[in-house]
């Protein structure tokens, strides 16, 4: 017997026209989100541990290049509509393979440093006028730009948001950013190239921990707040890494404490985005880091469920997946955004969290009304 792979692309925003396809095998059993339909919950909830297949030799599609024809255009659905990479204009077509590490890269020190590159060269010439924001050559994905959808001007909000900065008549809430290098890239490197240098405040922290975000905000001023705190739970510092029942635990608790912090602010609020995934570095590979796709997936969705539980007048989940899921592979130091994404990120965020968004209403990833969400909440004693 055979077996079928169905895929559905209608969600996305796309124009007809032929279209490169690469599959690989990450997981011999399941474990994404996707599997909460398919797996005892209350193992999924519990699952610590979870290797990935080896991708350079897991690929079923073709190592050349499979492709596929979309005879007509697709609008998208969602927070798809808003935004997509598309291929810069008199650029030749061609297929960019998944990113991937040996694990032999972080086993031997020694190892041969060719073995250690991406399984496609995505080097920029030094003359390139798409070259990263930084000014560096990267493997990630220059050759796209980003295109925002639904008659948002790109321009128009950057305007919005400067004009807003600089306005003394009008209150500026202060924004902290709450997380790593994640978070510290925005407010160091990104705001800089927005000019909005200041506009966050960078309040560091590696681990979901209830007690010492209520002591670091003690004496803040922090307004707005949004938090990245996902890839040291997951990362090899932990051994084993958070299950996802223990990062809902320490986040929920967290993110209720930053609540306590904002009780005598009205207009206080606490913002959880989308967490960056990271591509296959050598130790994922090795399954001993476990930053995979698929746990920075379930890290967001229980973003969504906190988001939902606490007070969804208070904390809001952002759903950047439009602007961020394409270049899942695409970060230049297997580890952090480029900055043309994270630009985007920042500014679409930034938007958002001052009230100066004119584009449409966010939309969770997943629907709450799901029989997922439902389950879980059955799992957890959540109230709907």
């Amino acid at each position: 017997t055979g077996t079928v792979m169905c895929g559905d692309y209608g969600s996305k925003w796309l124009d007809a026209g032929e279209y490169f396809v690469e599959i690989i095998i990450l997981y011999c059993e399941d474990f994404g989100v996707g599997a909460l339909g398919r797996i005892n919950k209350t193992e999924w909830f519990n699952t610590t541990v979870s290797c990935v297949e080896d991708a350079m030799n897991n690929r079923i599609t073709s190592k050349t290049e499979s492709t596929i024809d979309i005879s007509s255009p697709i609008e998208g659905s969602g927070n798809y509509r808003m935004g997509r990479w598309a291929r810069r204009k008199g650029l030749p077509l061609r297929p960019l393979f998944t990113r991937s590490q040996p694990k032999e890269c972080f086993e031997n020190p020694k190892h041969d440093k060719q073995m250690c590159t991406p399984l496609v060269h995505r080097d920029v010439p030094s003359n390139a006028p798409w070259r990263d924001y930084q000014g560096d050559d990267i493997r990630g994905l220059p050759e796209y730009e980003f295109q925002w959808g639904l008659n948002i001007s790109e321009s128009e909000v950057v305007d919005r948001l400067r004009r807003r900065m600089n306005d003394t008549s009008k209150h500026l809430p202060k924004i902290c950013a709450i997380g790593d290098s994640h978070s510290g890239f925005m407010t160091k490197s990104t705001l800089p190239i927005l000019k909005l240098t200041g506009l966050f405040e960078f309040v560091e922290m590696r681990w979901p921990a209830p007690n010492a975000i209520a002591n670091k905000l003690k004496n803040s001023k922090c307004e707005r707040l949004f938090v990245q705190i996902g890839q040291w739970p997951a990362s090899h510092y932990m051994n084993p890494p958070f299950s996802f029942g223990l990062y809902y635990e320490k986040m929920k608790q967290h993110v209720q404490n930053i609540l306590t912090f904002l009780e005598d602010n009205p207009d206080g609020m606490v913002y959880l985005p989308t967490l960056d995934q990271g591509p296959l570095i050598g130790k994922v590979n090795g399954c001993s880091d476990w930053r995979t796709p698929t746990r920075m997936d379930g890290y967001s969705f229980v973003y969504q469920l906190i988001a939902q539980e606490l007070n969804p007048a208070k904390v809001k989940y952002i759903d950047t997946n439009f602007i961020i899921y394409t270049h899942w592979d695409g970060h230049s130091d297997w580890q952090h955004l480029i900055s043309d994404v994270r630009y985007q990120k920042t500014l679409y965020m930034a938007a958002i969290m001052l009230g100066e968004w004119t584009g449409p209403d966010l939309d969770y990833r997943y629907n709450h009304n799901s029989t997922e969400i439902q389950l879980l909440s059955r799992l957890w004693g959540m109230k709907q």
